[in-house]
């Protein structure tokens, strides 16, 4: 039988690996894939191994023994908050953020830990692929820690989980706009220094020669919103393969996204969704503010949305309009801007008519940038589309 580093049955630690709320679900290659980063670890009784504020840098299962998990009091005693026993894991945040340690881990007799390091698990996740299937555990794997709990005491999310933020949003964008026949397509994103990262855009490739652009941004302030912008990108990946029409697949996704959210947290998703097809064009939006297009001769016409943020209503019927596309017209899907900001990205696209659509993305991904103010320290993507 084939061993992970001669230590452990691949079989056994892929069993184990399938068992982590972090990578429920994944399939069997992707856990071979992380089972072969695996390394083991032999702790004595009474050893500690680590600190509540050490570097986070590795994630950990109890193979066998066991370990207590500890939080420090403030008058420098421990209260113990779990005992991690065979097959549980532990530290699984250390794989997502480089947040100290939130408590204290030490060994209740000899135990034997299997371990995987973040710098290992970085390198795993260089392809989209992975990452995207591994965010689709990643809302149950926050339960598991009690992420509501974390938010009531640290205002937000807490600090363990407010660096996953930037870290998922750089793995879950696109490397590059798509090529979508008859259409020129830039895209952009006008980043924040803090650590919000509510904000997303996506293409994905369809049957019949067919893009479904979409521009994603999370509403709320409860928990840092990196989870529900994965979630939604993946859902809207597959729901997107199996209904055919633009205002089935926003409904599906709404009832989707609905069932993924936390109780008693105040968030929701908002999208914008633009239908490429030889057939012609359809846009909807679950979101407050409209998508735009804009005229080759500089009118600027809204399409209004077809209901509201994902997740508000979960039985919600949402509309779709179909919008014709002359040359020079240009679709212009915001994740979230005011009013002033949405005028003055329009007002960039009319004035670079006839300017390749990347370099048009470029200079309104600049623009943005500079209007600091009027972004709130919030991110804003976006995708221009313009017919050709």
């Amino acid at each position: 039988m084939a061993k992970v580093k001669a230590e452990f049955p691949i079989e056994q630690v892929v069993k184990m690996l399938d068992n982590v709320p972090l990578f429920e679900g994944l399939p069997t290659t992707d856990l071979e894939r992380i089972a072969g980063l695996v390394r083991g670890r032999e702790v004595a009784e009474g050893e500690q191994l680590f600190r509540e504020g050490d570097a986070g840098d590795r994630f950990y299962i109890v193979h066998s023994g066991s370990v207590e998990v500890l939080k420090e009091r403030p008058r420098g005693d421990h209260e113990r908050l779990a005992v991690k026993r065979a097959g549980e894991a532990f530290g699984e945040m250390a794989l997502l953020t480089d947040a100290p340690r939130s408590a204290t881990v030490r060994a209740l007799e000899p135990t034997r830990l299997l371990s995987v390091s973040r710098a290992q698990f970085d390198e795993l996740l260089g392809g989209e692929g992975l990452a995207v299937r591994l965010m689709k555990g990643l809302a149950r794997a926050l339960r598991a820690l009690d992420v509501r709990f974390a938010a009531r005491e640290a205002g937000g999310g807490g600090d363990a989980l407010k660096g996953f933020n930037r870290y998922l949003q750089k793995g879950l964008l696109p490397r590059a706009a798509p090529g979508v026949d008859g259409f020129d397509v830039g895209a952009g994103c006008a980043v924040d220094e803090g650590d919000v990262s509510q904000s997303l855009w996506d293409a994905v490739e369809l049957p019949g020669n067919a893009t479904l652009l979409a521009v994603f941004d999370v509403k709320g302030e409860t928990l840092p919103p990196a989870h529900l912008l994965a979630v939604a990108r993946a859902l809207l990946r597959e729901i997107a393969e199996r209904e055919e029409t633009l205002e089935a697949i926003l409904t599906r996704l709404n009832e989707a996204v609905a069932r993924s959210l936390f109780e008693g947290l105040d968030l929701c998703v908002q999208v914008r969704l633009a239908h490429i097809t030889p057939a012609g064009v359809r846009c909807a939006a679950a979101a407050e503010d409209p998508i735009l297009v804009v005229r080759g001769g500089g009118e600027v016409e809204e399409v209004a949305p077809g209901g509201p943020p994902l997740g508000i209503l979960p039985s919600f019927d949402y509309g779709a309009e179909a919008v014709v596309c002359q040359a020079g017209d240009t679709l212009l899907l915001l994740s979230e801007a005011d009013r002033r900001l949405a005028r003055g990205a329009a007002d960039l696209l009319a004035r670079s008519a006839g300017t390749p659509a990347a370099d048009t993305a470029g200079a309104l991904q600049g623009a943005l940038l500079r209007a600091a103010e009027a972004r709130q320290s919030k991110d804003i993507c976006f995708i221009l589309a313009r017919k050709k």
